[in-house]
């Protein structure tokens, strides 16, 4: 797989991956549809898990449809998952996964908070 000997190019070894890494684009909650930078985002995510040292294979894809009654509205979700073995967790991907927020803001709750403090 992550060989560059020529008789080892079109080779895949599933034990060499230590690292896989799962990359999802689109809609798998109807609340939260991602807009089309969050998904050009992933894109590039994923090119650059293909493309930088060290280089990932993509060893597995998950396409999945579904449809979500809300109300009188029908919300189809869609979304493709693709998980991308290396040899080892490259450490840029590690890097960037440290500089995220182990915490999320919920954004209704905070100009609930915000709504309130103004109005008085």
């Amino acid at each position: 797989m992550f060989n560059s000997e020529p008789n080892h190019i079109n080779t895949f070894d599933i034990t060499d991956v230590g690292h896989i890494e799962r990359i999802v684009i689109g809609t798998t909650m109807p609340d939260q549809i991602p807009s089309e930078s969050e998904s050009q985002e992933k894109m590039k995510l994923i090119n650059r898990c293909l493309t930088d040292y060290p280089k990932g294979r993509i060893i597995g894809v998950e396409r999945s449809f579904s449809g979500v009654r809300i109300g009188e509205h029908q919300v189809i979700l869609e979304c493709v998952v693709y998980h991308i073995g290396f040899r080892r967790q490259p450490a840029w991907l590690e890097d960037m996964q440290k500089s995220k927020p182990a915490y999320s803001v919920d954004e209704n709750k905070v100009n609930e908070i915000i709504g309130h403090h103004t109005n008085n």
